[in-house]
Order: C-alpha cells, then sequence, then structure tokens
C-alpha cells in the first residue's frame, strides 16, 4: 500500500499505475492508497470511465485513512488511474457489494428485533456466544460468508452461496427450507473446537491455543461498502502460557468483493518471538482429502455438516485452503480434540513472527455453488495458482501530479 502523501489546499490528483506481473489475467485486483487525514470525498477514473471506491475510516477517528478500489488487468497489462482527493463534499455513493453485521440478540419469543451494533467488548469471564447474533461479527461478499464466533474459540464458520448474490442480511447463517428452494445460501460447515476455515490460534506443540486467558475480546465491525468489508477481532492482554509476557492482538480480516479469499492482517502490540502461533483448517472427517506443499499451502475437500447434526443440516462437500507466506510458515501439524465425540480436529499451519505482524490468507468453497469447482483436483489445481497469485503481487506506483 503506498500514500498519497503531501499537503493540499482543496484537491489533489494522483496518478496510480498498477501492473499485472503474472501471464494470466486478473480481476478485482485489490488496489489500497493511503490518504491525508483532512480527504472528505474523491474520484477514482480509468480514461473516462468512473471507477467504484471506497473511503475507510480503520480506526474510528472520523477521518478517513484509505481509499480502495479493485483493478481487471490482462497478461503483463499496467492500467493508470486517475484519484482526485477532495478536502470538500462526500464520498460518492456506490452500492453496497460487501456486507458486514454485528447484532445483539432480542431474546423475546415473538417479533425479535436483534439490534445492529458496530462494536462490543467483552471481559473474559463472559461467554456471549448466545448474546451476539448470529453468534459472532458476519462478513460477506456475493461468493462467499464467514462468521467469527464471539467466544474464546474465534472460529470462522463458513457459509456457502448457491449464487452470485449476497443474501446473509435475510437469512442471519439459519437460512430455512424455503429459502433454501429459492436459491439463497447456508451454513455448511462444522468448525467444533477447531480454526473452521482460517483463524488464528496460539500453539503449544500438540494442539492450538484458544483465547481463554485474555483481559477482554472486542468484536468491530470496521467496514462495508462497494469494494470491501473489514472486520476486527481484537483481545487484550493474552497470555497463551504460563510466564508469557502478555500482549495484545488485533486480527483484522478483510473480504473484497469478487474474492472467495480473505486477507489476514495480525497486528501485536509487541515483538513475538516468544509465542508460538498457528492457523489452519478444520480436518471434514467424512471423506476428508488433504493438500499440503509443506511450503505453507494447505487445503482439504470432504463432506461437511453444519452443527455436526444431519437431523437440521444437509452434508455438503466443501473444500478449504490457508496460506502462509514463506517468512511465517513454520511447518505442518494435525491435532485432534475428541470431546463429546465430536470431529474436533484440523490441518494445522505453525506460524511465527520474530517482529510485532503477521500476515496470511485463507479460501474456500462447496459444491451447492452454481460457479464452483467440479471436484478435488480442480479445487487443489485452483490452490496451487491461487498461491503462484499471492507470490506475484500487483505492482502499484502512486505518482503525484
Amino acid at each position: 500500500m503506498l500514500s498519497a502523501g503531501g499537503s493540499y489546499a482543496d484537491s489533489k490528483t494522483l496518478r496510480v499505475s498498477v501492473t499485472n506481473p503474472s501471464k494470466e489475467a486478473r480481476a478485482n485486483v485489490p488496489v489500497v492508497v493511503k490518504v491525508d487525514d483532512d480527504v472528505r470525498s474523491a474520484q477514482v477514473k480509468l480514461g473516462d470511465e468512473t471507477v467504484i471506491y471506497q473511503l475507510d475510516d480503520l480506526d474510528d477517528d472520523g477521518l478517513y485513512d484509505e481509499l480502495a478500489f479493485l483493478a481487471d488487468l490482462g497478461k503483463r497489462e499496467t492500467k493508470t488511474y486517475t484519484v482526485t482527493l477532495s478536502t470538500e463534499g462526500e464520498p460518492t455513493h456506490f452500492d453496497n457489494r460487501t456486507y458486514g453485521y454485528l447484532g445483539i440478540r432480542d431474546r423475546s419469543e415473538k417479533n425479535q428485533k436483534h439490534q445492529r451494533i458496530t462494536s462490543v467488548t467483552f471481559p473474559k469471564d463472559t461467554n456471549p456466544y448466545n448474546y451476539i447474533y448470529p453468534h459472532g461479527a458476519v462478513m460477506e461478499n456475493d461468493m462467499v460468508g464467514f462468521r467469527v464466533y464471539a467466544d474464546h474459540r474465534q472460529s470462522l464458520d463458513y457459509y456457502g452461496h448457491r449464487n452470485h448474490k449476497m443474501d446473509i442480511a435475510e437469512t442471519a447463517f439459519y437460512t430455512t427450507q424455503e429459502q433454501r428452494d429459492k436459491g439463497y445460501g447456508e451454513d455448511v460447515l462444522y468448525t467444533g473446537s477447531t480454526y473452521g476455515c482460517g483463524a488464528l490460534h496460539g500453539w503449544d506443540g500438540k494442539k492450538s491455543i484458544m483465547f481463554d486467558n485474555v483481559r477482554n475480546r472486542t468484536q468491530t465491525v470496521v467496514c462495508e461498502g462497494p469494494v470491501r468489508t473489514i472486520l476486527d477481532i481484537t483481545n487484550k492482554a493474552w497470555r497463551p502460557y504460563e510466564g508469557c509476557k502478555p500482549v495484545d492482538i488485533r486480527t483484522r480480516y478483510l473480504l473484497y468483493y469478487g474474492h472467495r479469499d480473505v486477507e489476514v492482517q495480525v497486528k501485536f502490540s509487541r515483538d513475538v518471538a516468544d509465542i508460538p502461533l498457528s492457523t489452519g483448517i478444520v480436518d471434514i472427517v467424512e471423506g476428508s482429502e488433504e493438500f499440503t506443499d509443506k511450503a505453507g499451502l494447505r487445503g482439504d475437500w470432504g463432506r461437511a455438516c453444519a452443527g455436526n447434526n444431519p437431523k437440521v443440516y444437509d452434508t455438503i462437500t466443501v473444500g478449504l485452503g490457508v496460506y502462509v507466506p514463506k517468512r511465517y510458515y513454520k511447518g505442518d501439524s494435525h491435532f485432534t480434540d475428541g470431546k463429546d465425540h465430536l470431529p474436533n480436529q484440523a490441518y494445522v499451519q505453525v506460524v511465527g513472527t520474530d517482529t510485532d505482524n503477521l500476515h496470511y490468507w485463507f479460501t474456500c468453497t462447496c459444491d451447492i455453488e452454481t460457479f464452483g469447482f467440479k471436484g478435488k483436483k480442480e479445487w487443489f489445481d485452483y490452490l496451487k495458482c491461487w498461491k503462484k497469485e499471492m507470490e506475484k503481487p500487483v505492482g502499484i506506483k502512486v505518482i503525484n501530479n
């Protein structure tokens, strides 16, 4: 990400050059430009064409921090966008193509009216699972949806889409049979006491360490809009093992329009070379087949049943994947936690960092998609291509006019 930089009176025009270094075309490539804190509105153009953009306030101080838009690029193509930043006016209105939600559950028996909120904090001795609707913060575009459980697990549950459309605002992860018949998506994954798809935990060498030993936990919907939705999950004074110096950890999930993958940016309050970490994907027990390149890419394919309850949920074929860059990847592992005879087991990516940050991605698919993958080979081949794309990002250059 590059800084717009500089001071100006009323407006400033930038040229943003975006280059695809790959031999493959790319669609909906995120382009993010930092902006000065006096920016109030913007315009993005590609020639004479207006480009959909989003201005985001990432730290809730009432000032915009970043401008984001999406670029479609042919193989080895460069496009130059004109970005005009203004200290006056309001951002251009575009219809939302991503969705973020967090709610307080209304527990009345009739005419429930769950109250939408943007952030909530709970002390460690409180279990908010049944008081947050629907059990945690939600992010969605027209391809995938997720919720981050609000309890100590903070696992990511996956909502599969049948068609290219957002519908969690209507189903809230609890799709009725009537809605299924009309082409709505549904909860397709059992997460149990695992990562689900791509959550960050600690690691004790045998199993993951969750966020039990913290001062408090916070979930925040940072933004939603036409380009992306962002969720922040913050744990204060985490002590993953006895004698560990406490650390604050903010895990930021970014879901862009046109993407089935989620970017994960983790920020710690100090360097964490002393803390073994892990991410991973649930080992889908029924017919689960694993893929790993033993270099940061892990995937699986199998039949999953949300809630581990076939009387309520259909059994659906799901594909999951996680990619950890080389500088953070430490090795593969696996753990099983068979409490209550539930399939609580996971394919693990052991990770770590000597600094105060960590960065990785996860992705998913399911066979109810009308736009998805035909089988495990196609899915695993996709994961390999996905990793290559992550390792060869577009080049972004900002030029002040």
